[in-house]
């Protein structure tokens, strides 16, 4: 009896912990537009308003943690958050982002949602992360396969161009207009990376393809 209760009382938790987690999602989602790249679109009549509800959220995440150590869903989540934060410079969000997203990765490592944001999170932050957050780059296509997962080929053009790697920038750059003509910003990637890679004595890249797990 005692164990048909447990289990019971088990599968409530599951499901409650599921549906927080999804309201959480939904909660993330809608401070992206905000603050969910750099700069962050944030001015003196939303500030307030932005910053409540970003601690709000990460006071819930927080607590779901509390309740469920190590969860790797809420580990993401709350690393996503913080690495949000962090474009609105808000204090701790950098080393709170990279050391949830890490461990939630150690849990999981191919979750793709966890990959990329610790990969989007160092290379537009610190460029001598850049060289790790290519590695992370290609880990979230590999997870894809065959099919381009443009936020982490978008991604690799600026990994490779904070290394240095200007022809490879170049090449990665000629490879988005390709693949996504309709993306306007692509085709002012072609002239950074061309312009860095002259500079440099480099050439026309030859071969334009979908960057993979190992390097070209």
């Amino acid at each position: 009896m005692k164990r048909r209760l447990w289990a019971a009382f088990s599968a409530v938790l599951f499901f409650v912990a599921a549906a927080r987690a999804e309201d959480f999602g939904e909660r993330l989602r809608a401070l992206e537009p905000v603050i969910g790249h750099y700069p962050a679109e944030i001015s003196d009549s939303n500030a307030a308003e932005v910053k409540a509800r970003y601690e709000a959220l990460k006071t819930d995440l927080d607590q779901g943690l509390a309740q469920n150590p190590g969860d790797e869903k809420f580990l993401a989540q709350r690393g996503y958050l913080q690495a949000m934060g962090h474009n609105a410079d808000y204090s701790g969000a950098w080393e709170g982002a990279t050391t949830d997203l890490t461990a939630a990765l150690e849990k999981d490592p191919n979750d793709v949602f966890a990959i990329l944001a610790l990969a989007n999170l160092w290379v537009n932050s610190r460029p001598d992360l850049a060289g790790r957050a290519e590695l992370l780059f290609r880990a979230a296509q590999c997870n894809r396969g065959d099919k381009p997962l443009e936020e982490a080929q978008r991604g690799l053009f600026f990994a490779f161009y904070y290394q240095g790697k200007f022809n490879d920038a170049w090449r990665q750059a000629r490879y988005l207009t390709q693949t996504w003509p309709e993306v306007k910003n692509y085709a002012q990637f072609v002239e950074i990376g061309a312009k860095a890679a002259h500079k440099k004595g480099g050439e026309k890249p030859s071969r334009v393809a979908m960057t993979t797990c190992k390097a070209h």
